[in-house]
């Protein structure tokens, strides 16, 4: 691995924002090619698949810990410490990952017994053979990212994304139905793996650890791995508890938006968490720096999916409609609900970087409890007031209130004082929610049962306005980062070479 010189704090905005579009590109590109395949699955699989395919992301809640150990984060955590700790804490993912494995075949047949969904304990044997392979790839994702080799690492992401889409759309229309999405994340992770082992031949995985140094770093990791199990709770825990309570056509709704929108915003909040994580640990030594750049960059992470919710918001439904002749029109409301909350979201995201980068894990670990349970108790009040529906409106507004929650404490960690993190909130947030309960008073997805022919212009017209308003607003109250965020782009202009 190369020597990675000290970020000067001065560089470090550009770096972020320079790591950040390699990575909001690989992303585009990947959520894309998700787009076109999604297309292609809404009309080769029944609604009731995708019930199948939210039932194995709940069974991947009781194992993301082994699959994505936060290894790789403690690497980067601890980068001047690489070399040395590079051969025990790469044979631990591979190891913890087999276990991990194992563990989810057993999974596979408790929820065999539990669900009424078949053969959910073969779909989730097949797709256990991905575990090991993702463990073993957040080694070589930290090894790029200590490096800062955010290109390498997009483009690596760009052809595993091409891989995994081709594989899934090949396996539906073969008539895999609910092994579709099995087969392609195994398939996925390992071709992932070669092609991140072309990019770091100098990086060596161990596979040797003695039982006594796999059970001390279990016990210090601990705090990770249970983070690890409640973030995956925290964020899939509603198809847990809505599994056994909807039928399986109205889960599959449910699914169906939630991975409507994870397509649309994946580029920003992974793009946070992959590319600030070796930044604000490179910061720890300069706290003034770290607490100008978490307010920096998170104002402008939240205007760009405050700008993309807007978009989705207004003229997502009317899309959805018309790309899929009104076959998924009852998992609107859901987008919509959640997209409302996903600026505010994404402030949980940008705590999270803090609290690791800092190795803050106890107050991590206290986060996601709540918001793991959170999520789960809103999903079960929303399902039993107004079904799919209301549990999706419940969901939103505990997404919501995560980021309420964990912003201002990881602001405090680092030292920044309320009144600075409620002047965020209401620069960030203020305009956008007014412009959002206009937006949803004037019901732009009305033209979907219209009939009209001019379905498009409408929605298209009021959404650009709403977007236009947006901008404007932040204009006033939130110049200097507006113009912060033109400057930087100006300069990278002149940085182009002729």
């Amino acid at each position: 691995m190369s020597e990675t010189p000290n970020q000067r704090p001065a560089a470090s905005g550009r770096t972020a924002a320079k790591g950040m579009a390699w990575t909001a590109l690989a992303l585009l590109v990947a959520k894309a090619l998700s787009f076109v395949s999604q297309i292609a699955l809404g009309y080769l699989l029944a609604v009731e698949t995708y019930a199948v395919f939210a039932m194995l992301g709940s069974a991947l809640i009781f194992v993301n810990g082994f699959q994505n150990s936060g290894v790789g984060k403690v690497l980067i955590a601890k980068q001047d410490q690489y070399d040395e700790l590079l051969p025990s804490h790469s044979a631990f993912a591979l190891w913890l990952g087999l276990i991990g494995m194992a563990l989810f075949v057993v999974v596979g047949f408790v929820f065999q017994q539990f669900y009424e969904i078949r053969p959910l304990f073969w779909m989730i044997a097949l797709a256990a053979f991905s575990l090991p392979l993702s463990a073993i790839s957040t080694i070589y994702i930290a090894a790029l990212s200590i490096d800062l080799r955010f290109r390498d690492l997009s483009l690596v992401e760009v052809q595993r994304s091409f891989f995994y889409y081709v594989v899934l759309v090949g396996a539906a229309a073969l008539g895999a139905g609910g092994y579709t999405m099995a087969a392609a994340m195994s398939l996925g992770a390992a071709f992932f793996v070669l092609m991140l082992i072309r990019k770091t031949p100098q990086t060596k995985v161990s596979w040797r650890i003695a039982p006594r140094t796999f059970l001390r770093m279990l016990v210090e990791l601990r705090w990770v791995l249970g983070s690890g199990f409640l973030l995956a709770l925290g964020m899939k825990g509603d198809y847990l508890a809505l599994g056994d309570i909807l039928t399986p056509e109205e889960l599959g709704y449910y699914y169906f938006g939630f991975v409507i929108l994870v397509n649309l915003t994946t580029m920003i909040s992974v793009g946070v968490n992959q590319t600030l994580m070796p930044l604000f640990a490179q910061l720890k030594a300069d706290m003034p720096q770290l607490r100008r750049q978490y307010l920096r960059i998170g104002g402008a992470t939240t205007m760009l999916m405050s700008l993309l919710s807007l978009s989705v918001i207004g003229f997502a439904p009317v899309m959805i409609h018309l790309v899929w002749g009104g076959k998924w029109d009852p998992s609107i409301l859901v987008i919509v609900a959640i997209a409302v909350a996903l600026p505010i979201r994404l402030t949980s995201n940008l705590a999270g970087v803090v609290f690791e980068s800092q190795g803050a894990w106890g107050w991590r670990l206290l986060v996601l409890l709540w918001d793991a349970g959170f999520v789960v108790i809103c999903a079960l009040i929303g399902v039993y007031f107004g079904g799919m529906n209301g549990a999706a409106i419940a969901v939103a507004c505990q997404r919501a209130m995560s980021g309420m929650l964990a912003f201002p404490l990881a602001a405090r960690l680092i030292g920044l004082s309320v009144t600075r993190v409620a002047g965020f909130f209401i620069r960030c947030f203020g305009s956008y929610l007014v412009i959002v309960a206009v937006l949803i008073m004037i019901d732009p997805w009305r033209h979907v049962i219209s009939g009209e022919s001019t379905l498009i212009l409408r929605p298209l017209l009021e959404t650009g306005a709403a977007v236009l308003a947006f901008l404007g607003a932040q204009w006033l109250i939130n110049r200097e980062l507006v113009t912060a965020m033109i400057g930087l782009i100006r300069n990278r202009r002149k940085r182009k070479p002729a």
